[in-house]
């Protein structure tokens, strides 16, 4: 049981869940059943009859949907005890990435009463999750930035499904790499697994082995990717209202904490200045996790890469700080 089972590919984002919908995620570390809302978000609260604008969107990836762990323990749904607004779970798995969320936004988030967002950025892996110039997804119908303008692009035969992941061939091999692409761990061996599928069929639907993503993380150099992922966080936070409180999150995963903590700079890279800026030109708050000393090894899942119930709460109680300390 991957957890798959309430999501879907049928909204111009991408990756979404199903409506009022439920499925059961089982790794080593967890035994997890999700739910969906009335609008797909991870949540029991209905958010079409939300009647006050005192809410957060909180909008990111798996981190923010919160995989691995109950909702309960999510960033997003203790707000409303520890911070006195509800939080709205506008966070989705499944390779999402900032142009998706930028159009979540735009379609979806913005139409549910709030007055506050908070965006998570992982760098592990946004700047290569709608990087129309090597798509290792098939055609799987999911938005790509190609181009110098970063024009929003659909793959060749993607369709609109209640499938998810959509448009995949569902022979060995693809259902190999599906493993491998839903399995949300960032584990060497399976790097290697996936290599060694694709040496035995060479090509998969448009898959090769020089298209898997060479990790780079926080010491992303390359500057078209970076600039086409600038181009639409950008574009999610000007359709933001300026008088709406903001923040930016970043997140390092365990692999760029190793590098951090090795003392590899950073902050140096044009990635960070460009969202350091538009944190500037929209009034947002910019918060580096990598600068939390809490904020180590132990905050992940034993099994899994992403956050751990201590993991949330740490994060939550540096947004906190943030922002009591301006009031």
């Amino acid at each position: 049981m991957n957890g798959s089972e309430w999501r879907n590919e049928k909204e111009l984002w991408g990756a979404w869940h199903k409506k009022n919908s439920r499925s059961r995620h089982v790794k080593e570390c967890f035994n997890i059943t999700y739910q969906s809302n009335d609008i797909g978000a991870r949540d029991t609260e209905n958010y079409l009859t939300i009647d006050n604008n005192d809410n957060v969107v909180v909008i990111g990836d798996s981190f923010v949907e919160g995989l691995g762990v109950p909702m309960e323990d999510t960033f997003s749904f203790r707000l409303k005890d520890e911070y006195g607004k509800k939080g709205l779970n506008f966070g989705a798995s499944g390779n999402s990435g900032p142009l998706q969320q930028y159009l979540l936004y735009k379609n979806l988030a913005s139409t549910i009463p709030h007055n506050e967002v908070v965006y998570l950025f992982l760098p592990s892996n946004d700047f290569e999750d709608n990087d129309g110039r090597h798509s290792i997804y098939g055609n799987r119908y999911r938005p790509y930035f190609t181009g110098n303008e970063y024009k929003i692009t659909y793959p060749n035969g993607a369709v609109p499904s209640n499938f998810f992941p959509s448009g995949l061939n569902h022979s060995r091999y693809i259902r190999a790499i599906k493993r491998f692409i839903l399995g949300y761990t960032w584990t060497a061996n399976s790097i290697r697994t996936v290599r060694s599928v694709l040496s035995e069929n060479k090509i998969i639907k448009g898959i090769t082995e020089s298209q898997i993503p060479t990790w780079e993380g926080h010491y992303t150099k390359d500057q078209y990717a970076v600039d086409g992922t600038m181009f639409y966080i950008n574009k999610l936070f000007s359709e933001i209202p300026n008088n709406y409180k903001k923040t930016i999150i970043v997140i390092p995963d365990y692999r760029d904490l190793k590098k951090i903590n090795s003392g590899l700079p950073y902050k140096n890279l044009n990635w960070y200045t460009q969202l350091q800026k538009i944190a500037s030109q929209f009034n947002s708050k910019f918060i580096d996790l990598a600068e939390v000393a809490e904020y180590r090894h132990d905050v992940f899942l034993t099994c899994d890469g992403h956050w751990s119930a201590r993991g949330n709460s740490i994060v939550l109680e540096e947004f906190k700080k943030y922002r009591f300390e301006e009031n």
